[in-house]
């Protein structure tokens, strides 16, 4: 038996949505108190705060393009924050963050974030 990794070769994000990290902690830790719901978890990667948003997984058309090595995002709402910490408490409440830097893909992706970031020339 032939075992075969073959990692994606492109990731596509459709919209990107930046925001200063303390207002995006706001506005999710306002959304889950507003739902009762549990504590969110976003991951960080080399200096960015981020999560994604897929397309339905089971769409004939988005399975085609991944079997073809592509992903692709709905959008990306993303931050900046320089270093990593488990979690991020304030009087809201609390978000843990995962550190995904060893993904070689998330580090792609967080490094264009940087790039695409109107908020990294402030810095």
């Amino acid at each position: 038996m032939e075992v075969v990794v073959k990692p994606y070769r492109k990731i596509v994000v459709h919209e990107l949505i930046e925001y200063e990290l303390k207002d995006w902690m706001d506005i999710i830790l306002a959304g889950i108190r507003s739902v009762g719901g549990t504590m969110p978890t976003l991951f960080w990667c080399d200096g960015v705060v981020f999560q994604t948003s897929p397309f339905n997984p089971n769409s004939e058309s988005i399975i085609r393009e991944q079997l073809k090595g592509i992903v692709h995002y709905s959008a990306v709402t993303f931050a900046l924050k320089e270093r990593f910490e488990n979690e991020i408490r304030s009087d809201k409440g609390t978000i843990l963050l995962i550190d995904v830097s060893a993904n070689p893909n998330f580090a792609k992706l967080a490094k264009k974030l940087k790039e695409n970031s109107k908020y990294q020339c402030q810095r």
